[in-house]
């Protein structure tokens, strides 16, 4: 299995899906990358791709970093700024650490530490604050 562009919200990232069992992915993945497992964390390429799986062995999240060259209909990518999020998008809202735009479930660009509400995404940000990571999770 290699990884893909495609990003699907609440679904898939890279062609890993929700709800999968890890143990089938890391398997399929180990051959085409290089692959760093802890305990509920998969990082696959030294971080571009990061699964998130519970106790069950049932991946809940996929995580990638702005390396990863896939965008979501072209609205939303990893490494993208608050001034392209404000550009792209019509409503930020914070959700679950992350922002969510145009009421778009399960995908968002994780906030920094400290910062899980808003009014408005300015309100803690700079115009070019960096969203180094897009998340696809559970709904």
């Amino acid at each position: 299995m290699k990884l893909t562009k495609d990003i699907v919200p609440g679904k898939s990232l890279g062609g890993i899906a929700l709800q999968s069992p890890v143990d089938a992915v890391i398997e399929g993945l180990r051959s085409h990358h290089v692959l760093e497992v802890s305990d509920g964390i998969v990082s696959i390429d030294d971080g571009l791709v990061t699964i998130g799986y519970d106790e069950r062995r049932t991946i809940y999240s996929v995580m990638c970093n702005s390396g990863f060259e896939g965008r979501y209909e072209g609205k939303l990518w990893a490494g993208m700024t608050v001034s392209e999020v404000l550009k792209n998008s019509t409503t930020q809202v914070a959700w679950g650490g992350a922002v969510v735009v145009d009421g778009i479930e399960g995908i968002g660009l994780p906030l920094p530490d400290g910062f899980d509400d808003f009014d408005q995404l300015t309100d803690h940000l700079p115009l070019d604050h960096v969203f180094e990571y897009l998340s696809v999770f559970l709904i």
